[in-house]
């Protein structure tokens, strides 16, 4: 961590909003906007990089990748996804907090019809029996989440994988920031 205007070393993440309050003026302003800028990269590389590489990919409608978002704070900048099913796919649910009910049952059915795993559909008949097959897959799924819990009750941990890159990211970013102060 950089000490009294020295430059900028290796930054904690836990320490950079304390360090960023230490600075003054100029500096003060391009380490905000570095930190800012980080946590926007932080988002790409969130949506770019580490989502698409989860072998179990929380994508549907990609609502989750899409609501992943970068705010500015009074000393520094915030990550986070505020989408209801955030928490899920972050940490899991673990098999006893797993209700089976009925909009259970219609989501995942409308999700198995939407993902084609089940066959075609033409018609009445076609479209009823279809139905009839997705929900029969959707209680099969229910009944292993109640089981195994929805991401085996540990989650993906999508955040945790990006906290892994965010200090390189400050590095880069406050860096840049400075350098492009004006004099």
């Amino acid at each position: 961590m950089p000490g009294g205007g020295e430059g900028v070393g290796k930054i904690d993440l836990v320490r950079a909003p304390e360090w960023v309050r230490s600075l003054e003026g100029k500096m003060h302003k391009a380490a905000l906007k570095g930190l800012l800028s980080a946590a926007q990269r932080t988002v790409s590389v969130i949506q770019t990089e580490i989502i698409p590489r989860e072998d179990r990919a929380p994508v549907d409608r990609g609502v989750y990748r899409a609501g992943w978002r970068a705010r500015k704070l009074d000393d520094g900048a915030l990550v986070y996804n505020n989408t209801p099913h955030a928490g899920i796919v972050e940490y899991g649910a673990r098999a006893e907090n797993i209700k089976v009910g009925k909009r259970m049952i219609d989501a995942l059915t409308e999700w198995i019809i939407r993902k084609g795993l089940v066959g075609r559909a033409s018609g009445k008949a076609g479209k009823a029996s279809q139905a009839t097959e997705a929900r029969q897959i959707a209680w099969a799924i229910a009944t292993s989440m109640k089981k195994k819990g929805i991401f085996g009750g540990k989650g993906l941990g999508i955040l945790k994988k990006a906290r892994l890159r965010i200090p390189q990211l400050i590095e880069e970013e406050v860096r840049r920031e400075i350098a492009n102060m004006p004099r």
